[in-house]
């Protein structure tokens, strides 16, 4: 199995960002404690306080898909659009294989 990686640009409305965070820290333990789990991580834009990184990482692509149906993730994704600008964009990242040089 390939792991696979997201990454997942968030934009808040102006005035929303306690609520990202607070919602990241209600999920957060949830989501690390999934099967196939590996990373789970929001940042900040240093340049914009509406703008988030979310990065994921998961064992595999079911588990992924295991992960979208969980409870926990509908009702975010029910919640988040009350405090976010627009619809994330997700990325979702597969590792380049890379020859070995001789």
């Amino acid at each position: 199995m390939e792991e696979i990686g997201l990454i997942v640009l968030i934009e808040v409305l102006p005035g929303m960002r306690e609520r990202q965070i607070d919602a990241y820290e209600k999920l957060r333990p949830l989501v690390l404690a999934e099967s196939g789990c590996l990373q789970y991580e929001l940042f900040s834009d240093t340049t914009s306080e509406n703008k988030f990184v979310l990065v994921e990482k998961w064992s595999s692509r079911a588990a992924l898909d295991a992960h979208d149906q969980t409870d926990h993730m509908i009702a975010a994704d029910a919640y988040s659009p009350t405090f976010r600008a627009k619809s994330a964009t997700v990325m979702k990242l597969a590792t380049v294989k890379v020859k070995e040089q001789p």
